[in-house]
């Protein structure tokens, strides 16, 4: 696998890591107020104002299927280019540049793209168009 040159952001679902390439993600924030989505399955927490656009917000570990988390610190925003969707997250640990990140097979996890190895252990790299496309999939049934 070849290592993509922007690096990626770290951040907890239930106490486990996870990353996303930083080249998928427009902003993260601190979670905002957000409003109802009618009819939306249940990890969707609603929709937000992103600079003059509505973006639907989800609880990321329920979506991936594990048990929801209850002290969500920050919001991972997707470009835009990608999908008008963000993800309410435990905590972002930190950027990791490519250069201290190792690229193996990815686990057998929904949206899972690779398994990062890094300095403090492996991490689970999650791919935000995969997301976006099988989040448009439970919307479109």
């Amino acid at each position: 696998m070849t290592r993509d040159h922007h690096g990626y952001l770290l951040f907890t679902l239930q106490g486990r890591r996870f990353a996303v390439n930083l080249l998928q993600v427009a902003e993260v924030d601190e979670p905002p107020p957000t409003w109802p989505i009618p009819g939306a399955a249940p990890c969707y927490a609603g929709a937000m104002n992103f600079h003059d656009t509505i973006v639907a917000v989800m609880d990321l570990a329920a979506f991936l299927g594990l048990p929801s988390c209850h002290d969500l610190e920050k919001v991972i925003v997707a470009a835009p280019r990608i999908a008008s969707l963000a993800f309410l997250v435990e905590r972002v640990i930190r950027i990791a540049p490519p250069e201290q990140a190792t690229l193996g097979e990815a686990p057998d996890e929904p949206c899972a793209s690779a398994l990062l190895h890094l300095p403090e252990g492996e991490c689970v790299l999650l791919d935000v168009a995969a997301i976006a496309q099988r989040a448009a999939e439970t919307i479109n049934l």
